[in-house]
């Protein structure tokens, strides 16, 4: 009876085997195509083995688990290279749109090139017929239109810029919510480690995720995911998550033990640049010769801001009164609690500080602490624990680091142009005296040095000399051809005024009103200016053919535009005069076209001309295109590599799930068949005893 009994068991457990094999079978045929799902097998192991009279024989098969199909090594490229196939996508995707721009590949359009060379064209053609009213008519239209297109360009890329905040805030939402994800199944995971359904989840959700971010997984032998960022924080440990957040501008410090340093960098304007300061001297940051003075770094400490020589510039550390301007941002420092009082305590050399212009992504590791992580550069080798992979770090390089970079780049384009442009017009002559001239640029301090004003190009001040000639208007004499000298480092805006109506007592008087310089002629006289060596006309706008200091601002004066008699084409002459024909200073704007030029851009330290830095910058919106889609192209055959051997190992073939049905068919119907021959030996055993 035993061993009937044993042929039953066998049977049952035989039938049993079976019907789990099928079941597992139909769940794989049923989620074929369903996304995330890892195929499942069941596994077998021999029973125990059982003796009777002397003789041992097997009891049968048990089901050992049922595996998922899934390699966490496989698994571990293809979120890799999903993350870096993400960013070159979005990098690509919004430098495609940005390249139509600049593109100057159609015959038929008017792009900024086609613009610019057309100004200077008309450059030329004001130099050959001095007079013409058509010719300076011709020429402030193309100026106009060389503006306007450098205006729309400008607004175009801070819109891309705008929409790409927009883009970024979004997204750290959708991250947060995918990590709240994880933690749930992790916690779910906890107490059920080998539910397949759950690890499905959990590997989709991560795939997900590292579409966003660059990533790295460990898993434990309960289920869970412990997950970083490439860099190292920690996203999701258990059910605990550490979120992202997009903030905006503002400034951190990390002092030395040796600091005594109480109050706080502060900051006005905006950049796309990371601003980083590392202290080389201590001091105070009075701005006194005793402050402390730093270094300043716009590619995390890569490379250090340096002069024309090539030495590390070191900027002294100051208060309200006498900020410091860097990439467009003005720096000082002050007490924590107001900005206009001073700082107390020492600073120490390696203080560092790090000024965000900008807004970025921060890892909380606690509510209270917090770390950077929008990347800096990530073509660069070193991510320097910032993001360096996922949509969410291509949007923010897209945003700073290439069309924050076009930006500058532009931006640097226009001040040049107009500086250039306005330095040279401003030394010349129009059709027609002045009987007053406004600056269109103000200082906020009048009695303070020219080279540290407000000025845009007050750093393009130099010792000079200003000429004035002076005619009576009935006779058109001269009257008055005389210079003041001008020392920037130390004549305050006053002091020229001054200097004006002491040297033209009678003539002409000088004043200042909110900040800005006038020049007006007493009745019966007018003047022109015969000669600028300081700089001093074009930085405060007078005499000068361009306003505006950067691609949002740069635009043609307005008293060139309501009056082309105020275009500039010959100068005033050794005697005072302006002689009729006279094409000297049109020559000298013609000859700008030739003129090499570097731009004050970060990274940007060639010396060619203005039409081929704008051909350069064509040239690297281009190249980006080109490499970030080639990038795109690597990794994402990469990614589909690695998805193709995870499908190879967790994909259901349904070919070879119909082998296995109709195999676990066979042997369901097998062990029917086992079951009834052992109820038939049963009952013939009954019967023997009847």
């Amino acid at each position: 009876m035993s061993s009937l009994s044993s042929i039953f068991n066998i049977g049952s457990s035989a039938l049993s085997n079976a019907q789990i094999g099928i079941s597992v079978t139909s769940n794989n045929i049923s989620n074929a195509d369903a996304t995330g799902y890892s195929r499942q097998t069941v596994q077998y192991t021999t029973g125990p083995t059982t003796s009777s009279g002397g003789i041992t024989y097997g009891s049968g098969a048990e089901v050992s688990e049922i595996t998922r199909h899934f390699s966490y090594t496989v698994e571990s490229q293809y979120l890799s290279y999903s993350s870096d196939a993400s960013m070159w996508e979005t990098i690509t995707s919004a430098l495609s749109s940005i390249e139509t721009l600049f593109d100057d590949s159609d015959d038929e359009g008017y792009d900024l090139s086609t613009a610019l060379d057309a100004f200077w064209t008309s450059l030329d053609a004001l130099a050959a017929d001095p007079e013409s009213e058509s010719a300076r008519t011709e020429l402030t239209g193309y100026a106009e239109t060389l503006t306007t297109l450098i205006n729309s360009t400008s607004d175009s890329l801070e819109a891309v810029q705008d929409g790409l905040n927009d883009q970024i805030e979004n997204q750290v939402d959708d991250i947060n919510d995918l990590l709240d994800t994880l933690a749930g199944l992790n916690s779910q995971l906890a107490s059920d480690p080998e539910n397949a359904t759950l690890l499905d989840s959990q590997a989709t959700t991560l795939r997900d995720l590292s579409t966003y971010l660059d990533l790295s997984v460990v898993y434990g032998k309960d289920g869970q995911a412990t997950v970083y960022t490439a860099s190292g924080q920690t996203l999701v440990q258990n059910d605990v998550t550490y979120k992202l957040a997009y903030e905006g501008p503002q400034a951190t410090a990390s002092l030395t033990s040796a600091s005594t340093f109480d109050g706080q960098v502060y900051f006005e304007g905006e950049s796309s640049n990371e601003i980083a300061i590392e202290f080389v001297t201590s001091g105070s940051a009075d701005g006194s010769a005793s402050a402390a003075t730093y270094k300043v770094s716009l590619d995390g400490g890569e490379t250090w801001l340096t002069d024309d020589d090539g030495n590390t510039l070191l900027f002294t550390a100051s208060g309200a009164d006498d900020k410091v301007t860097v990439d467009g941002v003005s720096i000082w420092f002050g007490s924590s609690t107001d900005s206009s009082a001073a700082a107390s305590g020492t600073l120490a050399v390696g203080d560092d500080f790090t000024v965000m212009a900008k807004s970025g992504v921060y890892w909380y590791e606690t509510t209270s602490s917090k770390v950077n992580v929008t990347p800096i550069d990530v073509t660069a080798s070193d991510s320097n624990n910032r993001l360096s992979g996922g949509s969410l770090a291509g949007l923010l390089a897209t945003r700073d680091q290439y069309v924050g970079g076009y930006l500058d780049e532009l931006d640097a384009l226009a001040e040049e142009l107009a500086w250039q442009v306005n330095y040279v017009h401003s030394q010349g002559a129009g059709l027609s005296n002045f009987s007053s001239a406004t600056a269109e640029n103000a200082v906020d301090d009048t009695t303070e040095a020219l080279s540290g004003s407000s000025l845009a190009y007050a750093d393009r001040l130099t010792s000079g000399t200003l000429s004035i000639s002076v005619y009576d208007d009935d006779t058109g004499e001269v009257e008055t051809l005389s210079s003041i000298a001008i020392d920037p480092a130390s004549d305050s805006l006053e002091d020229v005024a001054d200097a004006i109506n002491t040297t033209f007592s009678d003539q002409l008087t000088a004043s200042i009103n909110n900040g800005k310089l006038t020049i007006a002629a007493e009745d019966g006289m007018s003047f022109q200016f015969a000669g600028d060596t300081s700089g001093l006309l074009a930085a405060l706008g007078i005499n000068t053919f361009f306003s505006g200091d950067d691609a949002g601002n740069i635009a043609v004066s307005d008293a060139v535009l309501n009056d082309s008699n105020r275009v500039n084409a010959a100068v005033v002459d050794a005697s005072g005069e302006v002689l009729s024909g006279d094409s000297t200073c049109a020559n000298n704007l013609a000859a700008l076209a030739d003129t090499d030029v570097t731009l004050d851009a970060h990274g940007s330290t060639s010396s060619k001309t203005l039409s081929e830095h704008l051909a350069a910058l064509v040239g690297d919106v281009g190249t980006d295109v080109d490499t970030s889609a080639r990038k795109y192209t690597y990794y994402s055959a990469l990614a589909e590599n690695a998805d193709t051997l995870q499908q190879s190992l967790s994909g259901v073939n349904t070919d070879e799930e119909l082998i296995n049905l109709t195999k676990y068919q066979q042997a369901y119907s097998v062990a029917a068949q086992l079951i009834q021959v052992a109820n038939e030996m049963f009952d013939t055993v009954l019967s023997l005893r009847d």
